[in-house]
């Protein structure tokens, strides 16, 4: 895969939004392929420093094909919720950023190369191996964590992770297949998830594919998706000059809500039971656009994935009580 043919998803509203200042100081924690980073270091002068993190070695050996020779440029392995322990992070804010961050961005969707590429396992669309790691030189694949789950366990991921209300079914069929050895690809486990809500029944009613929201719920565990992302986003917040941004991209509603509630949270909007909080509560954030920024209808059309996308962004002001 062309390293310079991928389009990353919201690029107009990301380089609108998160524009890096004059000498600013922005840290990507989901690199990627590089096309966020390099559409705003496009727009930015000589003397910024970009930081590109990410977990998926060959996601990050094609953004260093794009930037590796930008000396603003430089990358880190690690995920988002741990980079902020990392040695070459403080090493890196002290020597650029001692005074804080201008720009924090986080595109918390899967990349195009992980769903595109079959041996990775993403994908219900072709057929591979059972894996769905975003770094696949550790951790379990997708078919060890099957492995190690039961029905009621399986079960209770689908409907959380994904929101599947035919979670119980779908986690029979799964253990059924496994146990009969006959779920090793990817394809399997679709076929498995189809023998409960037929894909011919969601074709012709014009619904997502049956199997998208527990491929999604499994990749979810499998990657630990969602720990630790109200805690990233916190630390991210802290590590912002005042007037900084931060912007996060999410792709469905579980991490869309984490998003919002840490933002409006650190906002000091109040969202427990009663009308008044139980205590004042600090303001850190200024919250842009209260709803979320969506993609225009022309980048739904040409890239479909993208229509889940959500936009949050919010700005660092003196904390206040």
């Amino acid at each position: 895969m062309s390293a310079y043919a991928h389009i990353p998803v919201m690029l107009r509203e990301v380089v609108e939004n998160l524009a890096i200042p004059k000498g600013g100081r922005a840290i990507d924690l989901t690199l990627g392929l590089g096309g966020h980073a390099e559409a705003l270091l496009l727009k930015a002068d000589d003397d910024v420093r970009y930081l590109g993190v990410d977990r998926d070695p060959e996601a990050r050996d094609i953004a260093l094909q794009r930037l590796g020779k930008d000396e603003r440029f430089s990358v880190i392995a690690s995920t988002y919720e741990d980079v902020w322990e990392t040695k070459c992070l403080q090493e890196w804010m002290i020597r650029y950023a001692s005074d804080g961050l201008d720009i924090v961005l986080a595109d918390l969707g899967a990349s195009s190369l992980q769903f595109k590429t079959p041996g990775r396992g993403f994908s219900f669309m072709v057929e591979g191996p059972l894996d769905m790691r975003m770094d696949a030189t550790s951790g379990l694949t997708a078919l060890e964590w099957l492995e190690r789950q039961d029905e009621i366990t399986l079960a209770d991921v689908l409907y959380k992770y994904g929101e599947e209300r035919a979670s119980r079914p779908i986690s029979n069929a799964i253990i059924r297949a496994l146990e009969s050895g006959k779920l090793r690809t990817t394809l399997d486990l679709a076929n498995s998830i189809y023998t409960v809500l037929p894909r011919e029944i969601a074709k012709r009613k014009k619904r997502i594919d049956p199997a998208t929201r527990t491929f999604q719920a499994i990749r979810i565990a499998v990657n630990a998706e969602l720990v630790g992302l109200e805690q990233t986003i916190e630390k991210a917040v802290s590590s912002l000059k005042l007037c900084g941004r931060i912007g996060i991209i999410s792709f469905h509603s579980l991490e869309d809500r984490i998003v919002k509630q840490t933002f409006r949270r650190l906002a000091g909007i109040y969202d427990g039971p009663g009308r008044e909080p139980p205590m004042k509560m600090p303001k850190f954030l200024q919250i842009i656009s209260p709803g979320g920024i969506k993609p225009g209808e022309a980048e739904c059309a040409a890239n479909p994935p993208s229509r889940s996308a959500r936009l949050r962004l919010a700005q660092r002001v003196p904390c206040s009580v």
